[in-house]
């Protein structure tokens, strides 16, 4: 009985998920007034649109791809591609739902990172985006959003919260990394005890006009002899070595690829740094570091 009730219960978080998706996608920008080359142009397209709130996704691309070839302008062409689009988008979605209820939900969220921003601006683009939303809930362990204003983080420093949409990735804010000499570290505390129970560490990092090789710090307290946990300098610590890029970059490094200097444990973490290297100046800006369980 309970596992009926389980299967049951899948059943319809699926059916459930399916019914969103379509009242998402079907209520989405009103249609221009379309214009066809021939006169079952709008047929077909209708057509299209009949298949997807069945949830036949191949059949619907089948018809809007007709639905395409017989668009007489430009209006009606972008119409019907943002159709194609949003019904990859669906099929996709559907397809991560399943996978994430069987269990393999890390794989499911991996692919959806990498294929989002595809369909971020079709018509599946809010529920696609909800989807990532629940399973980074599940599968992270937050260090810091930037969502708090505080002063934690310092201009003095060169960091700044900012709410510009355009630098934001996660939630209403990011921050601001003014980098110069001085200016070199960014450091986030309150990571949890027993980091053996992660598999790695991601972050937003955008440097929009590109910036300086940085590396990724777990900094790991020593011991005196007393047993008593005391802050060295970073000599004992896990380090990974990155290099620069430009623009927007989702960053994300298994913990295993961490080497070890020193006297280090996973257990026994302090706090995560990133450091910038040399004296370069630039603006760099920094959203959502998390934990991957």
């Amino acid at each position: 009985m309970k596992i009926l009730s389980i299967f049951s219960t899948l059943t319809l978080s699926l059916l459930l998920g399916a019914m969103l998706i379509t009242t998402s996608f079907l209520s989405g920008q009103d249609a221009p007034e379309l214009s066809w080359k021939k006169g079952d142009g709008a047929e077909v397209f209708e057509q299209g649109k009949t298949a997807y709130a069945a949830q036949q996704f191949k059949e619907a691309y089948g018809f809007f791809k007709d639905a395409r070839k017989q668009a007489k302008n430009r209006e009606t062409r972008t119409h019907v591609e943002l159709w194609l689009a949003s019904t990859e988008g669906a099929n996709e979605l559907m397809a991560l739902k399943r996978q994430a209820a069987d269990g393999k939900e890390n794989a499911a969220y991996r692919l959806a990172v990498k294929n989002y921003s595809k369909f971020s601006k079709t018509l599946i683009g809010e529920e696609y985006k909800k989807f990532l939303t629940d399973l980074q809930r599940k599968l992270f362990h937050v260090l810091e959003d930037f969502e708090r204003v505080s002063r934690r983080y310092s201009e003095k420093y060169g960091k700044k919260f900012i709410d510009e949409a355009e630098w934001v990735q996660e939630g209403k804010r990011a921050l601001k990394w003014d980098v110069a000499s001085g200016k070199t570290e960014l450091k986030i505390k309150g990571v949890p005890g027993g980091l053996s129970a992660y598999k790695s560490i991601a972050f937003y990092l955008d440097m929009p006009r590109g910036g300086s090789p940085y590396q990724l710090v777990f900094v790991v307290p020593g011991k005196s002899e007393a047993g008593v946990s005391q802050v060295k300098v970073v000599s004992n610590a896990y380090i990974a070595q990155m290099k620069s890029h430009k623009g927007l970059k989702r960053i994300e490094v298994p913990l295993r690829n961490f080497k070890g200097q020193g006297d280090v444990s996973w257990d026994r973490v302090k706090d995560f740094r990133i450091q910038f290297l040399g004296a370069k100046k630039f603006t760099a800006y920094v959203d959502f570091i998390a934990l991957l369980k």
